[in-house]
């Protein structure tokens, strides 16, 4: 035994020495007992009044080698797989969607609200108000999270699990959507799809689009589960 780090108590030192001091064989020697076993401990601060003891190397006990009596055994033989890894196999399940004209979305003032406000009192320096910190919420960003809301507001199994598996699809037309049919006027940011009644319109016309692409071939259910943006 080779200690390499700090020992706070006596306890922790006995404590790893018991480690080492666990037999290797059980043979009984002829004498009807174990054979000594001994253990060499350096860099152990346990205060033992024992002697070492150089003990010679052993030759090793008769092993005992199981293998099957007679050939004509052979068919009995247990054979375990050697695994080299797993796969995940997940539904085929195709989401597509058809965008129209009622698919397309402006994002103006009166959606959300004013997108600059300047505050003057009667005595001092006036603020404006912006939207700018809007800015540093990347597009990457917003499409990921509207994704997962579509998900998880449409699509869910029986036990109202959502089909995750169904994200790289969504995203796709997420992002399809945003590039083709959604504006930003007055002053309005993308990042703001992100509030709760925006995102719950986008989404459901983002639903629309799908539904329309697959009711005929009914290539993916979705169910439909209220839920609050986040």
């Amino acid at each position: 035994m080779l200690g390499v780090r700090a020992f706070g108590t006596q306890l922790l030192c006995e404590q790893v020495i018991g480690r080492a001091l666990r037999r290797q064989s059980y043979a009984v020697q002829p004498d009807g007992k174990f054979k000594v076993e001994y253990a060499d401990v350096f860099g152990i601060p346990f205060d033992f009044t024992a002697q070492a003891v150089k003990a010679p190397p052993a030759k090793p006990d008769n092993l005992v080698t199981v293998r099957a009596v007679s050939p004509d055994r052979d068919h009995l033989e247990i054979r375990f797989p050697r695994v080299d890894g797993y796969r995940v196999n997940l539904p085929q399940e195709r989401v597509t969607a058809r965008f129209e004209a009622n698919s397309g979305f402006e994002l103006n003032p009166s959606e959300v609200s004013a997108t600059e406000t300047v505050n003057s009192g009667i005595i001092g320096e006036t603020a404006d108000f912006t939207l700018n910190h809007l800015d540093g919420e990347r597009r990457s960003t917003i499409i990921f999270k509207l994704s997962n809301y579509v998900i998880e507001r449409y699509f869910t199994d029986e036990d109202g699990r959502p089909k995750l598996h169904l994200f790289p699809q969504i995203k796709f037309i997420v992002r399809t959507w945003m590039d083709n049919h959604l504006r930003c006027t007055g002053g309005t940011k993308e990042a703001q799809l992100l509030y709760q009644v925006i995102t719950e319109k986008v989404a459901s016309r983002i639903h629309d689009a799908i539904t329309r692409a697959n009711s005929g071939g009914g290539a993916v259910k979705a169910r439909g589960r209220r839920r609050s943006a986040g």
